[in-house]
């Protein structure tokens, strides 16, 4: 990924995986990709919580690609 790709905008959307009174999904923009994977790295800590992310360029990053990415 280009280094410039991190600082345009992006969409964040965290899936959940089990039941939950919470919504199914919870989307948000980003003014940057930056912040938005820190968003998605604090999801990842909860098992129930699947983020995706939709760059400006429209990549789609799965969870797995974000925790290779952020680790």
């Amino acid at each position: 990924m280009e280094t410039e790709a991190l600082e345009r905008p992006a969409d964040l959307t965290i899936w959940r995986t089990l039941p939950a009174a919470s919504p199914l999904a919870q989307p948000a923009r980003y003014d940057t990709l930056r912040e938005a994977l820190a968003a998605a790295k604090g999801a990842l800590g909860d098992p129930s919580q699947q983020p995706w992310i939709i760059t400006e360029e429209g990549e789609i990053l799965s969870p797995n690609w974000i925790r290779t990415y952020v680790n």
